[in-house]
């Protein structure tokens, strides 16, 4: 047995061991040189990008300081002394780079496994603080003049503005509107460089609806007079925006007559009409898509007192968030970032945009005298610390300039300025939400969604207060007071929003100087004058809301307002002084005679009817007025929802024209429904001053009173005295009862599908009512929830969320002396999620489409968990006594799966039919 086969077989054996031993040795020392190797390029972080050419490496975000030592370093020899742990310096920029010294040491010690020391330690020499700041050789090559080293040549046009600046306006075409197979197209969805340039001035010329589409709409016209020839015309001054500059500390000064002369004057004649204002202003084809500094304003109005100008801005950026992933191997352009393998989908436009962001972030100024210019010329303003600010310029970020236009002389005078406020605190909300930074330079912070509205005021001057609340500046439809705005023009900021926030927050202990205003601006940087710098200007300061839309002019809205609400339980003290409330509950809804879901998956027409029959309930269950916002024009010129408002009394309903587009209907991953939110902050802003409770819901979305509740008023009621200030529904996707349906053959495809579709003599209440879970529900759907909440203490709110308050606005000190709880994070205190039987329910009727009903002849005889939502779309309501022993099929094989609320069975559908007959269905 231990012959020579046995001695061979050893032999082979230990052949083999061998050559495994030494293929796991060569596996093994690949892994370690590959993990080396990645070690060393995470610790050069991209080298190549280089600082500029008389920077020093060890440079700190204090570029006063850095400045003040560059000489020195030239001229002196290197100090030879040796750095200690204290001389650290977290706040300053780790090799010149986009990301400071305390982040690196972070990702050292998460990667390396380093205490903070040894990670201090070992990067010391290039996060050295001012008194200790000395030369350090490295073997950095020093930063080319040439920008396309660091962003490459794809990207330099785009950041330096040059593809704009290169262009000529004498030599622009104003471009006729293109016919598409029997359709008009704009060019918004492909341009590039010039393409920009025209597409913005011909939309200017026609608007932006006759530019799109087929036929011309009312959207131009003007009812009993508007804006006459020898008035101003709104005007946007676009000015090119260079943001290769942004990284020169202090920030650059914009030379004047240079800037003068490269604006780019566009012209909106089709501004004419104050109570068509929103149809008409320039949002789909902005002039913003050429200076994004400029704001994507959606609406303008004055508040009811007369005293600001108010603004609903968007943030166009977010318009290029979508996100698609990475190809295989796929190489990105130089300066390109990318997020979890997922790459922007128009990375070019959502760069170019950045100083959208700026937009949302305060800016400190000073009022300043310049030499040779006379006492009774503009303001002239510098940039400031919140140290040396003005009052009113501590927390602004445009210039406002007042005109006023008479019409028996055709002059045109300035009469007076003022700086903006914002409604809210954006970076505040950042700090109080937990979040490191409120926006990122590579713009992966869709998440962020208080960074969505831009919401701010420009106050009026004292003497024409009582002319704008009483609605005399504006004459035939048209207004003889104007506003410029002008944005003050500096970067976004990308440090943690504590870093800058006023002193009133008294954040001081946690600043670790990460952004130093006389740093970052210098302490002489003035503001060009106003007709040197890019602008909106005459921008008309139409009539307050109410008189625009719901009552005469010169009515005394004090005999309309209603009784005083009761006593409040936990009454919040700080709630600013309210307008007139003549409304308890009122209700906003965006909607359209046809449009497409998300993602452009359907196509959905049934907006009329179901208009009709939800204005028809939510009347019947106690909403006082009812806002809508008619988006139909953003579809077609050609029909909209005025016919079917115009059946209910002017003193319950309001149409607001409202056809400017959704920018971005989910592309990629990512949606910014812009025209939805703007419409939102539109009728809180304009209508919730003047009302208790605001609900802002679909109309395929009921709220139903439940319990003893006879309407929405009283339930409403009762929230104020139980201290509520927000009212939380849930929400979920209810099923279109089969044996209701129209007859599936109709619309039945070769696929088997179809569209379940209501019959004209049932309603949508009715057959919708069957949910898939039993009422009340027991999960969560939290990010289908809608609220119902006080106007005047939620201050954004967008579409599920009360995003930002009142009292989350408040700092530490100001929150604990309204008797709250503080907590690092905000958490709403005010909050409640109703009560779905004693209180009010929310049924959605979310429309089935053709899609929906995949498989469902073999889906909808499957018999799920009632915890499983989507398995058949279709509604096969459970019997009311049924027995949970039996097999749950009923007796033609088909799956119960859905419950029926009794209460909106038994009372609210009769009530609703019956309502809807008077009126003439």
């Amino acid at each position: 047995m231990g012959g020579p086969r046995a001695l061979d077989n050893g032999r082979n054996v230990h052949a083999k061991k061998k050559r495994r031993i030494s293929l796991t040795c060569i596996l093994a020392s690949i892994a370690v040189l590959y993990l080396l190797f990645l070690s060393f390029v995470m610790v050069a972080f991209d080298g190549g990008k280089k600082q500029e050419n008389n920077s020093d490496e060890s440079a700190a975000s204090s570029s006063q300081l850095r400045n003040s030592v560059k000489e020195d370093v030239k001229s002196q020899p290197l100090e030879k002394k040796q750095a200690t742990i204290h001389d650290f310096c977290g706040s300053c920029m780790f090799r010149g780079m986009d990301f400071n010294c305390d982040d690196r040491i972070a990702w050292v010690m998460k990667v390396k496994k380093l205490s903070k020391t040894e990670a201090i330690m070992q990067n010391l020499n290039y996060c050295l603080k001012g008194d200790n700041l000395y030369a350090v050789e490295t073997n950095d090559p020093p930063q080319s003049s040439d920008p396309t080293e660091e962003w490459g040549v794809e990207l330099e046009p785009i950041l330096s503005g040059s593809f704009i600046k290169d262009v000529s306006r004498d030599e622009i075409t104003i471009a006729q509107p293109k016919e598409e197979k029997g359709k008009l197209v704009g060019l918004r969805d492909s341009r590039e460089a010039e393409d920009i340039v025209s597409s913005v001035l011909s939309a200017a010329k026609y608007g932006d609806r006759e530019y799109d589409t087929t036929s011309n709409s009312d959207a131009t016209k003007s009812e009993g007079g508007g804006r006459t020839a020898e008035m101003p015309v709104l005007t946007a001054y676009c000015e090119p925006v260079n943001q290769t500059t942004w990284k020169a500390k202090p920030l650059p000064i914009r030379p004047g007559p240079t800037t003068k002369s490269s604006l780019i004057p566009v012209e909106f004649p089709n501004v004419k009409s104050c109570k068509n204002i929103q149809a008409q202003w320039p949002i789909d084809t902005p002039p913003v898509d050429i200076d994004p500094f400029l704001p994507w304003i959606h609406d303008v109005f004055p508040s009811a007192d007369g005293k600001n100008v108010v603004f609903i801005a968007q943030n166009r950026r977010r318009c290029f968030n979508g996100q698609r992933p990475l190809n295989h191997d796929e190489k990105l352009p130089k300066g390109v970032a990318e997020h979890k393998n997922y790459i922007h989908i128009d990375y070019k436009k959502n760069y170019f945009m950045r100083p959208q962001s700026a937009l949302f972030q305060h800016v400190p100024v000073k009022k300043v005298n310049v030499d040779n210019e006379s006492a009774d010329d503009e303001p002239r303003y510098r940039l400031a610390s919140h140290e040396d600010a003005d009052p009113d310029g501590m927390e602004t970020r445009m210039i406002c300039r007042f005109k006023q236009f008479d019409s028996n002389t055709g002059k045109l005078s300035i009469v007076g300025y003022s700086l903006s406020a914002f409604e809210v605190d954006y970076d505040y909300h950042t700090k109080r939400k937990g979040y490191l930074r409120s926006a990122t330079a590579e713009g992966f912070d869709n998440h962020m969604i208080w960074q969505s509205q831009l919401l701010f005021k420009c106050p009026v001057p004292p003497e024409f207060h009582e002319q704008v609340r009483s609605g005399d500046t504006v004459v035939d439809d048209y207004s003889t007071l104007y506003v410029d705005l002008i944005p003050i023009r500096t970067p976004p900021r990308y440090t943690p929003p504590k870093e800058f926030l006023q002193p009133r927050y008294n954040f001081k202990g946690e600043i670790e100087k990460l952004f130093v205003a006389d740093n970052e601006f210098g302490k002489d940087h003035v503001l060009p004058k106003i007709d040197e710098s890019g602008r909106w200007e005459n921008i008309p300061v139409c009539m307050p809301s109410l008189f625009t839309h719901v009552i005469p002019k010169g009515e005394d809205l004090n005999a309309l307002v209603i009784p005083p609400e009761p006593k409040i339980k936990n009454t919040i003290d700080i709630l600013p002084e309210a307008a007139p409330k003549i409304h308890k509950v009122i209700a906003c809804t965006w909607a359209a005679t046809t449009f497409r879901t998300r993602g452009n998956r359907a196509q959905v027409g049934d907006g009329k009817r179901r208009l009709q029959e939800w204005l028809e309930f939510n009347l019947l269950s106690g909403f006082d007025h009812i806002y809508v916002y008619d988006n139909s024009g953003a579809f077609t010129n050609e029909d909209s929802l005025a016919d079917v408002i115009g059946l209910f009394d002017k003193s319950q309903v309001t149409r607001v024209d409202w056809p400017c587009k959704i920018c971005s209907n989910r592309d990629g991953n990512e949606g910014e429904r812009s025209s939805q939110y703007a419409a939102e902050s539109s009728c809180r802003l304009r209508f919730g001053a003047h009302a208790r409770w605001l609900g802002s819901f679909d109309t395929d979305e009921y709220l139903v009173p439940m319990g003893d509740f006879n309407s929405m008023g009283e339930v409403a009621d009762k929230f104020d005295e139980d201290g509520v200030k927000v009212a939380v529904f849930k929400s979920s996707p209810a099923k279109p009862r089969f044996d209701l349906l129209d007859d599936p053959e109709k619309t039945m495809t070769s696929k088997g599908t179809f569209t379940p579709t209501v019959t004209e003599d049932e309603t949508f209440l009715h057959t919708y009512n069957c949910n898939w879970e039993n009422f009340p529900r027991n999960n969560d759907l939290s990010h289908r929830r809608k609220q119902m909440y006080r106007a005047d203490y939620v201050k954004l709110h967008y579409v599920h969320y009360s995003t930002i308050t009142i009292l989350s606005q408040l700092s530490e000190e100001e929150f604990k002396s309204a008797g709250e709880t503080w907590l690092p994070r905000y958490k709403e205190p005010h909050d409640h999620l109703v009560d779905e039987e004693t209180e009010a329910t929310m049924l959605h009727t979310k429309s089935k489409v053709e899609h929906n009903t995949n498989g469902w002849k073999d889906r909808c005889k499957q018999h799920v968990s009632s915890k499983i939502e989507g398995h058949c779309s279709l509604g096969f309501p459970f019997p009311k006594d049924f027995d949970s022993n039996k097999t749950p099929l009923r007796s033609d094989g088909w799956a119960y799966n859905c419950f029926m609320n009794e209460v909106i069975e038994t009372r609210w559908w009769p009530k609703l039919v019956d309502a809807m007959a008077k009126r003439g269905k």
